[in-house]
């Protein structure tokens, strides 16, 4: 059956619906405050860095202005969850820290037992590594359309080679560690990620969707063996 536009939407209402639900019911579980989208982000992405990052490098990664971004950093630090260091490499910018409140927050926003993450907790490692697949593509077709610029994802790095591994169950390979990985050990934000061309990104695509066509089983479905 080919891809079509009703096939797409059924799948658009699939993560809509599940990212509404997990966002109602997250918030009732431990008393974890109800915060907009970027807030969140911002807390969570400073967590995970374990270091202070200056306000433009975190606008960059969320993929909005610096304009758009100075209002959630203001409710944050009303909040006391995040505070504001002097750049001691640039006099005119500032690094953003979490406050021990805040890190308590984003440790809860980041608990693999809650939101989407707790969602996966069912799935093995093949149907991650797909999830993880589709995340890469859909990543690099919002920078394509202007939608986000922040994702640092393993197709768009210089590193990567798309089934280039050589090795049974590891396609690809990573030139930063030297080593041939699969499916389920590809990131979508990895912190010695290197951005690759324009046209460098487009022939990895290319060769990452190649793989693809050659994974589906050709012939349609296949008879049950009685």
């Amino acid at each position: 059956m080919a891809t079509n536009d009703f096939q797409r939407q059924q799948a658009a209402s699939g993560l809509d619906q599940l990212a509404a639900l997990v966002r109602a019911q997250s918030w009732k579980q431990d008393g974890t405050p109800s915060l907009p989208p970027t807030q969140s982000a911002v807390l969570r992405m400073l967590d995970g860095a374990g270091a202070t990052l200056r306000a433009g490098q975190v606008a960059e990664r969320l993929g909005v202005s610096a304009a758009s971004l100075s209002d959630s950093l203001k409710a944050l630090e009303a909040q006391a969850w995040i505070s504001r260091q002097p750049d001691p490499d640039d006099g005119r910018a500032v690094r953003l820290a979490l406050t021990r409140k805040g890190r308590s927050v984003a440790r809860r926003l980041n608990d693999p037992g809650r939101g989407l993450v707790g969602l996966m907790s069912g799935l093995g490692e093949q149907d991650l590594g797909a999830l993880l697949r589709v995340t890469q593509l859909l990543v690099y077709e919002a920078q394509q359309q202007g939608l986000a610029n922040g994702p640092r994802t393993c197709l768009g790095c210089r590193h990567f080679q798309a089934n280039a591994g050589g090795e049974a169950g590891k396609p690809h390979f990573c030139g930063f560690i030297g080593k041939a990985f699969g499916d389920p050990e590809l990131r979508v934000d990895c912190g010695e990620q290197s951005p690759a061309e324009p046209g460098a990104v487009q022939e990895s695509v290319m060769r990452f969707r190649r793989m693809a066509d050659l994974r589906a089983p050709a012939g349609g479905p296949q008879k049950a063996t009685p």
